[in-house]
């Protein structure tokens, strides 16, 4: 039995916890403990039928061999923040892939990966560490996710696409097929992406055009 804690208890980490939930409903080996949260008003407070365990020294007191991780940000840049802390303390990370979710069995998943209802990752994708497919969103064959993407509900990546680290695509929008967007790239809801998008960079509209420029201290 995987032990699981949930870090993080909002709307994304609600959907973590309805994940596990249903896997274990399906036969899958997994027990979520709880949610990790460093609001100390919240200890102790039930969430979505799961205990707000407490902060991050709630591993002081646990064997962190047998305790696995999910780090529930909907955002690709606190996500990155939330598994540099896990890391720094030894924690392990477990993955979340809704029963419904296809996956096909030539795509390579990394770690702390959550994929929703109806997510697909086709023939040949390649899902980084900590990213997400979030609801009904498609990953067609040989697309290349980097760590830390966020693809949100109704996305839809053509094949042989790249998505740079920490992309965050919002929701509905669409890529053509072999289109490369750069690292820690926004973007916008319902855009469609025709040509190649540099890095740091927020993109919008049909086709999609960059309207903004990110600063970016690595």
């Amino acid at each position: 039995m995987k032990r699981i804690a949930i870090i993080g208890c909002g709307a994304h980490g609600r959907e973590v916890a309805e994940i596990l939930r249903y896997q274990r409903n399906q036969g899958d080996a997994v027990d979520a403990l709880g949610f990790i949260d460093d609001n100390a008003q919240l200890r102790g407070a039930i969430v979505n039928g799961l205990p707000i365990l407490g902060g991050w020294s709630w591993f002081d007191g646990v064997d962190r061999n047998e305790v696995a991780v999910i780090c529930a940000s909907g955002f690709s840049d606190i996500r990155r923040r939330l598994v540099e802390k896990a890391q720094s303390l030894g924690l392990s990370f477990a993955n979340a892939i809704f029963p419904l979710a296809y996956i096909s069995p030539d795509a390579r998943i990394g770690e702390g990966v959550v994929i929703c209802q109806n997510g697909i990752a086709c023939r040949g994708t390649s899902i980084g560490d900590h990213s997400i497919i979030n609801l009904g969103a498609i990953v067609s064959h040989d697309t290349k996710l980097g760590n830390y993407s966020t693809l949100n509900p109704g996305v839809n990546l053509a094949g042989n696409v790249t998505i740079g680290e920490g992309c965050y695509l919002g929701i509905g929008c669409s890529v053509i097929q072999g289109i490369k967007i750069g690292a820690w790239t926004t973007v916008g809801a319902g855009a469609a992406v025709v040509e190649d998008l540099p890095s740091h960079v927020t993109a919008v509209g049909v086709p999609a055009k960059v309207i903004k420029v990110h600063d970016y201290n690595a």
